[in-house]
């Protein structure tokens, strides 16, 4: 009984098939990874920008109104109100209220007008919690705070609303202190003590309304700032990434301070593109995330827009 066996030819040409079946099915997975790691990357994106844009937006809902300010370096003067922008800058910087002191009720916000006194420098101000104001400035910047104490740094400041509350300040260069000028609007706290606060500087005027503020933010990207030039000891980190998207926070021009003075965060490793703007005097602004995709020569992006009033 004679067993029958592959030709050669036979086993060639099966060998032919089986690769052939093989590089379909390698091309076949390969699409289904690209898709699947796609869909992955869309998907955190998604999340990942809608986080940073709540963060942002947030910030930005506890600004001073006007304070807010476009520029391209982070100590010339090249830098002019969001309100009166004409041309494209990369700095995105504003002065943040003591918000989470006004939420605890460590202080009220308005002013008595009848008991204040302007020659004395003082302001009346009712349920003003000195002790539980230190403790939440401390708390919220990690230091070691005390109004009553003349040998440590006092980084709260007082501006009175009702100066520019429903309208825009004359000149925002000499207003709140950006990149080391003069800050007319912003006073300078010496003490609070039995419901008044005692201002550094006669006031030109005593409105019925003021902000507590302690700190200026910043957003930029690394594409656009240079923070190798800052002093030493500043917080460096992934200094050659161009789309990493910067937060500056625990500085304060009204101190002649930029925010090469302050902290810095990283928001996103991955942001393309971070654009600002104007829509009926309330600010937008536009983030795009994009990553690529391990194996493919595309990549993926999102953007995502939020409107701040």
């Amino acid at each position: 009984m004679k067993i029958r066996a592959f030709t050669l030819v036979e086993m060639i040409i099966s060998i032919v098939i089986l690769g052939i079946l093989s590089a379909g099915t390698f091309v076949s997975i390969k699409h289904l990874y690209l898709r699947v790691a796609k869909s992955k990357a869309m998907s955190d994106l998604s999340l990942d920008s809608q986080i940073i844009v709540d963060q942002i937006s947030a910030l930005l809902y506890d600004r001073v109104p006007s304070s807010v300010i476009g520029s391209n370096d982070e100590s010339s003067n090249n830098f002019n109100s969001i309100y009166s922008i004409d041309h494209n800058f990369t700095i995105l910087e504003w002065i943040g209220i003591s918000t989470e002191a006004l939420k605890v009720g460590d202080y009220s916000g308005f002013v008595d007008l009848d008991k204040s006194n302007k020659n004395n420098k003082t302001i009346a101000s009712y349920n003003i919690k000195e002790n539980d104001l230190n403790t939440t400035i401390s708390n919220k910047f990690n230091i070691s705070y005390n109004y009553v104490s003349p040998n440590d740094l006092n980084i709260t400041a007082l501006i009175f609303a009702g100066a520019f509350d429903s309208g825009l300040i004359e000149d925002v260069n000499t207003s709140f202190g950006w990149h080391k000028n003069n800050h007319h609007l912003i006073y300078n706290i010496t003490k609070i003590e039995d419901d008044n606060i005692t201002l550094d500087v006669t006031p030109n005027e005593i409105y019925e309304k003021y902000y507590l503020v302690d700190s200026a933010y910043a957003i930029a990207r690394g594409k656009d700032i240079n923070i190798t030039t800052c002093k030493s000891g500043y917080v460096k980190t992934d200094l050659d990434n161009n789309n990493t998207l910067y937060l500056f926070y625990n500085y304060r021009p009204w101190k002649n301070e930029t925010f090469c003075d302050g902290n810095v965060t990283i928001l996103s490793k991955e942001a393309k593109a971070f654009e600002v703007g104007l829509i009926n005097d309330s600010i937008y602004f536009n983030l795009t995330l994009q990553r690529d995709i391990k194996g493919s020569q595309n990549s993926v992006s999102i953007s995502k827009q939020k409107v701040v009033f």
